[in-house]
């Protein structure tokens, strides 16, 4: 069995110096398309385990950073948010979240308005303005992966009121729900110092591998004879909507309203599914009719989701696909009369560290629009 070796650093949220290295135990850690992802560890404060590691001073919520190294290489990054001692267990378990996290407790103070600009400059301009301010500036720096785009081509207009005191992660994730939106996340990796750091990225039109019917170069899943060792396969129809109702600035009957449906959906046979999104600040009518659009393309069918758990060194191996990925999977099972053999992609990645027992990867898959 190959083995996986694994450290968690704990550094200044602000300056980034390393605190302290902690030898975390039933460590767990996920990514999420567009969303900040989690973390959950446990540390042993009985024993020799925590003698001299300063952890009360390393392990402060809402000022802390956590980075997991695995075999050398950062795969996750983000703020620790809360920490929670049992006596019993003489354990403290953590919860951090990855870096994004942070700009969802940040707020636009400043009126800033946008006319016919690209929509990634938009982006980093917000977070730009964010880190701009005393104590706000964690030192994220600005497309540093390859394979991130800087401008879209897609030019937008929008007004960001000081009064409305909007989260700057609201701001960014609006921009990317729009129709032709982008992805974005914020990386970690080592600099040429050998130090953390950290990248806000935007990618246009999407993040990830996208698959080749002639190359047919996308990681391919199986089962039973390739490497899956289970998967599910959850079907939820209250989640779809034909019909989107994007509700927007205003009070009463001055208020901004924009809708969008999917004739498709209806044609095929279903009926008139309605939701609502809320905008409250959006002012502006294409805006709010693209986010609808945008909207009403994600969820107008029930979405066709499975959760694959696969091995990490199995081929294809953990590191080898990325968040975003395209990937190709073929499930001969009970389930499905003939064999499926599909092109999904990857919105979530789920790691179980496994200090006792084998490290396992969960894969959560998708065909529809994220």
């Amino acid at each position: 069995m190959t083995t996986t070796q694994y450290r968690y650093l704990f550094a200044d949220l602000v300056t980034n110096q390393i605190l302290a290295e902690l030898p975390m135990t039933g460590v767990t850690y996920a990514q999420q398309l567009n969303t900040p992802g989690t973390f959950t560890g446990h540390l042993l404060l009985s024993g020799v385990n925590s003698a001299g590691l300063n952890v009360p001073n390393a392990t402060v919520p809402g000022k802390t950073a956590v980075y997991v190294d695995r075999n050398g290489v950062l795969v996750w990054g983000g703020v620790l948010w809360g920490r929670e001692y049992n006596s019993k267990s003489q354990t403290l378990v953590f919860q951090a979240r990855e870096f994004m996290s942070y700009f969802e407790r940040r707020r636009i103070t400043s009126t800033y308005a946008f006319n016919s600009v690209d929509q990634l400059q938009i982006a980093q301009q917000v977070i730009s303005a964010a880190q701009g301010v005393t104590s706000g500036n964690i030192g994220v720096l600005y497309n540093q992966d390859p394979g991130s785009s800087s401008v879209s081509g897609v030019l937008v207009s929008r007004t960001y009121y000081s009064y409305e005191l909007k989260p700057v992660f609201s701001a960014i994730q609006d921009l990317s729900k729009r129709t032709s939106g982008f992805d974005f996340e914020i990386s970690v990796y080592y600099d040429g110092s050998g130090n953390p750091a950290k990248s806000f990225n935007t990618y246009y039109p999407r993040s990830g591998q996208v698959y080749s019917s002639t190359s047919k170069t996308s990681p391919v899943f199986e089962l039973p004879s390739g490497n899956i060792v289970e998967y599910t396969y959850p079907e939820d129809g209250s989640t779809a909507a034909n019909m989107i109702y994007a509700v927007g600035a205003g009070s009463n009957e001055g208020k901004l309203i924009a809708s969008a449906s999917s004739t498709t959906a209806i044609a095929s046979g279903f009926p008139l599914l309605e939701d609502q999104i809320n905008y409250s600040d959006i002012t502006d009518a294409t805006m709010l009719g693209n986010l609808a659009t945008g909207q009403v393309t994600a969820v107008s069918y029930p979405p066709t989701t499975l959760k694959v758990i696969a091995p990490p060194y199995v081929d294809p191996a953990f590191g080898t696909y990325e968040l975003g990925d395209d990937v190709r999977v073929r499930l001969t099972d009970n389930r499905f009369p003939t064999t499926l053999d599909s092109i999904y992609r990857v919105v979530a990645l789920s790691v179980t560290a496994g200090e006792n027992g084998p490290e396992q990867v969960m894969l959560t898959l998708t065909t529809g629009t994220y």
